[in-house]
């Protein structure tokens, strides 16, 4: 139904642009406003001309465009809500939410004194917990400590071809020198 719908608004749109494209531009000024005013105006075929023919479809299909797209926002505004309601009703526990409390025996109970959990349950679920925290804490200590050589390791590397840098342009410097002096005793000679 909403392809239907989105098919019928688009042929809408399509024929209300082409229409309004095939109208006359007002580009005469002012005299031509009067001059074209009276020979509409009191003449006798003034709602037969092209130009009246043309804004009567305008308006019409402008109001259709207006009224498509509002049925348009409805149906898939309901279409959304009906299949937000599936979903709902699909997976009941998703809307229902249980309030539970620790009975003094720290036990957790629901609203109608039912057990949930029982405290050695909530004991043993709460140490895997700590130990999977303590582990998570171990590997983010061997990540950070790896990070670090890495970083150790790039910085001698950097260092290390900053120091080659500094010998090559200290050689390429002796051999500037070198080939100057021989130009200059080739020169002398």
């Amino acid at each position: 139904m909403i392809t239907a719908l989105v098919i019928v608004h688009v042929i809408i749109a399509l024929v209300l642009t082409v229409i309004v494209l095939m109208q006359h531009g007002r580009q005469q000024g002012l005299s031509g406003a009067i001059a074209g005013g009276a020979e509409t105006f009191f003449g006798k075929n003034k709602g037969r001309t092209i130009d009246a023919m043309l804004r009567k479809f305008t308006a019409v299909f402008a109001i259709l465009f207006i009224l498509s797209s509002i049925v348009l926002t409805y149906v898939s505004i309901r279409q959304a809500n009906l299949e937000d309601e599936a979903a709902e009703e699909s997976n009941p526990d998703a809307s229902q939410s249980m309030n539970v409390t620790v009975d003094e025996n720290g036990n957790l109970v629901d609203e109608s004194g039912n057990i949930v959990m029982s405290a050695e349950d909530m004991a043993a679920q709460q140490a895997e917990a700590e130990t999977g925290d303590a582990a998570e804490g171990e590997a983010e200590g061997a990540v950070d400590e790896a990070a670090g050589a890495v970083d150790e390791a790039a910085g001698d590397a950097a260092d290390a071809a900053a120091g080659a840098a500094d010998q090559a342009a200290d050689a390429a410097d002796q051999a500037a020198d070198a080939a100057q002096q021989a130009a200059g005793e080739a020169a002398a000679e």
